[in-house]
């Protein structure tokens, strides 16, 4: 019991200190908690410690969070949803990309928008304005050109995609799930230059050796880890990537452990042939994803 109610202190704690923006610390709340009435109780608890502690900003951040939820009533049906139809499909049959597939498309039913992040809270700006960080960060590292090809590496209902595709000359994405591939080129319709495959979620094989300039996987490779195929994927991603160009993961694993995941990427980028850039730091304001940057070496 206490253990469950330090869960759902803890993303409304580190939101008071600044650690996590709203919508993350909301939709954190929101998988820890049995229900809504749950989630309010915690969530009016943690605003009065901070009255109780004269903690004003603290006290700001979680009216804020408190206020979020008011302008998106139906954000805890949609992010238990969307977290139930993944789990449930884990418990029926285990964690291979098969279902992976079933999870997302059944997530895809209930909406796309949350299924690729639940701290979108089903909200087409709030992951709007996630992407856009991503993209704005892209630009920054120098991994965008007129002239590159890239592959999204679970692509999902293709925001990255087509936020991708005004800076680039061809972008494909792929997915284990036929749903959230189906969402993905509807959104991208009116775009010529991206491109969407089904995949197999076990590698590559599609794809011949150095066919993209950048390889970006935006939450993806959590579940490759908890597939136990992170480490090859990773190897895929260098055999299709030209000599160096740059693969982008964020978030390697939902294991909760830092420094393990900056030790596996160290030690497969090595076996790789890739050059380590950006090792984990957290870097965005609308979530809160670990950045690993690596480059091949030419």
């Amino acid at each position: 019991m206490l253990a469950h109610l330090d869960r759902l202190r803890a993303p409304l704690l580190r939101c008071a200190r600044g650690e996590l923006p709203a919508n993350v610390a909301l939709a954190q709340l929101f998988t820890q908690a049995h229900d809504a009435v749950e989630a309010r109780l915690a969530l009016a608890k943690a605003i009065r410690h901070c009255r109780r502690q004269a903690n004003a900003a603290g006290l700001d951040r979680l009216l804020g969070v408190r206020d979020l939820w008011k302008e998106t009533p139906g954000a805890f049906t949609t992010v238990s949803g969307a977290l139930r139809a993944v789990e449930e499909s884990c418990e029926s049959g285990g964690k291979s990309p098969a279902h992976w597939a079933c999870a997302f498309d059944r997530a895809a039913g209930l909406s796309s928008t949350a299924g690729v992040a639940l701290y979108s809270l089903g909200r087409t700006d709030l992951l709007r304005a996630a992407t856009d960080e991503i993209v704005r960060s892209m630009r920054a590292w120098n991994l965008l050109a007129p002239s590159y090809a890239a592959l999204d590496l679970g692509c999902g209902n293709g925001r990255l995609t087509r936020a991708l595709a005004g800076e680039l000359r061809l972008v494909v994405g792929i997915d284990v799930s036929p749903a959230m591939l189906n969402a993905a080129r509807r959104s991208c319709a009116d775009l010529d230059n991206a491109r969407f495959v089904l995949s197999s979620g076990y590698d590559l094989a599609v794809f011949c050796d150095a066919a993209f300039d950048l390889v970006c996987a935006v939450d993806s490779f959590p579940y490759l880890f908890m597939s136990g195929l992170a480490e090859s994927q990773v190897l895929e991603a260098a055999r299709v990537l030209k000599p160096c160009g740059k693969l982008l993961i964020l978030n390697y694993s939902y294991r909760n452990d830092g420094a393990a995941d900056r030790a596996d990427i160290v030690r497969i980028a090595a076996a790789a042939g890739l050059m380590v850039r950006h090792n984990g730091p957290r870097e965005f304001v609308f979530w809160d994803g670990c950045s690993f940057l690596l480059e091949k070496i030419a």
